[in-house]
């Protein structure tokens, strides 16, 4: 193994050291120069020894730094929003308020339409107002969904110049409308009420007439119904039950008690042939008897 540079002069440095040392202490020459040759043999015999192999440090190459890519941006499609359009109802006296956000896209590259937001919106209005004319007013919720439904999927105008859609769908009545739909709801719910009272009144009249108090026998049939058991009662209501039956059925009043019977007033005829007849008794009464014809033959034949 070659000395290096620096080990030669080391060992000279330490020959010269012990050289200068053995003078000063007073040593013979040769010692110093035997000294000296033995520490330069060590010296040598330590410095042939191999060293001690060293780890192979591979060099690892740093990994390229990441490229970082900035975010996509993505441009949606241009909006428009439209606030409070008035829509035609199944109803002529109720309209909707309708809001949306309308979308569109180009279709044909080049158009040289002004205003191609303008076509968007009209074109979905239409889709709105053909949609809204047959909606009932009294189902606002169920409206909202399904206009949103459709209008949410892109469609062509008339020229075919884009392709719109709506979201954020908003579909109700007025607030005035609104009021005015739940006085009428509750009307129609009190006409109802009416009618519904009307016609059981009616058929429970027609029952007592057409039925139970058709004739007197029917009458004193449904009140032993009703009161199993109760005959003398029943017989004792005959004729009360027989006046019901003759005013339900407007006849006139049968009565089978001759004191119950009134007796009619006199018409003003009635009443003078009657006095009439009362001044004719009273004369006859105060003028004598006198003999009838035969009686008067029968004496004067006698005689």
């Amino acid at each position: 193994m070659k000395l290096h540079r620096n080990s030669l002069l080391t060992a000279a440095a330490i020959v010269v050291v012990l050289y200068v040392v053995s003078l000063v202490v007073g040593l013979p020459a040769w010692a110093a120069v035997v000294l000296s040759v033995v520490l330069l043999v060590l010296l040598a015999v330590v410095w042939k020894q191999p060293d001690p192999p060293k780890p192979v440090v591979q060099k690892v190459q740093a990994a390229p730094a990441p490229v970082v890519l900035p975010d996509p941006v993505f441009s949606g499609p241009p909006t428009r929003t439209v606030v409070d359009v008035r829509l035609p109802s199944a109803s002529a006296d109720f309209q909707f308020s309708f809001s949306a956000v309308v979308q569109w896209s180009t279709v044909l590259s080049g158009s040289r339409h002004a205003d191609l937001g303008a076509v968007a919106v009209d074109a979905l209005l239409k889709r709105a107002r053909a949609l809204a004319v047959g909606l009932q007013v009294t189902e606002e919720a169920l409206n909202q969904q399904h206009l949103a439904a459709i209008l949410g999927e892109p469609a062509l105008d008339e020229k075919g110049q884009v392709r719109c859609w709506a979201t954020e769908v908003r579909l109700r009545l007025p607030d005035a409308d609104h009021k005015h739909l739940q006085h009428l709801a509750a009307l129609h719910r009190l006409e109802q009420t009416t009618l519904i009272e009307r016609r059981m009144e009616q058929d429970k009249r027609a029952y007592l007439k057409d039925d139970v108090f058709a004739t007197p026998g029917s009458a004193a049939v449904w009140w032993l119904a009703n009161h199993p058991g109760d005959v003398e009662n029943a017989v004792g209501l005959l004729d009360t039950l027989a006046e019901l039956s003759a005013a339900a059925n407007d006849l006139p009043v049968r009565r089978t008690s001759a004191e119950a019977v009134e007796q009619p007033k006199p018409s003003r005829a009635e009443l003078e042939f009657t006095a009439a007849v009362d001044d004719l008794l009273e004369v006859e009464q105060a003028e004598p008897q006198r003999p009838a014809r035969g009686e008067y033959r029968e004496q004067f034949y006698s005689e």
